[in-house]
């Protein structure tokens, strides 16, 4: 009976996991921490999606609060680096090594694929159909 309600709780808690980070992709680690400042460098960059603006998040575990997700904003980024801002209260708590993973809505993923579906459309309606030519020489 304990063997059952153990794997039952680990199943449970793998779909709230997988739940909770659906609109999360792309990870990267901490390399170093500036706490006085908030601000987190990550080995992650543009190439990687860090795009100044982008959503960060981090899952902080401590034996006190549990597992906790801080998110913050990148500041800057280059190639295969990015510095993301969070509260420095938070800062505190972080430790080199942790992932960052980037954050992304599903709002904005659902406007691409809308953008994306209305150029195609926009794009056959355009190409000339076998026999449309012929009909405008008459």
């Amino acid at each position: 009976m304990k063997k059952m309600n153990v794997f039952l709780f680990m199943l449970m808690t793998v779909v709230f996991t997988t739940i909770f980070f659906q609109g999360m992709v792309m990870a990267a680690q901490v390399t170093r921490i500036n706490k006085s400042k908030g601000r987190i460098h990550i080995n992650g960059g543009v190439n990687d999606g860090f795009i100044p603006g982008a959503t960060v998040c981090f899952l902080m575990s401590s034996s006190a609060y549990g597992n906790e997700l801080v998110c913050g904003s990148v500041v800057s980024a280059q190639a295969s680096v990015a510095v993301v801002k969070i509260p420095k209260s938070r800062a505190k708590k972080m430790k080199t090594g942790t992932e960052a993973m980037l954050h992304v809505k599903k709002e904005a993923q659902e406007e691409t694929e809308q953008k994306q579906a209305q150029e195609e459309t926009e794009q056959n309606e355009t190409k000339e159909k076998p026999g449309e030519k012929e009909n405008w020489f008459r």
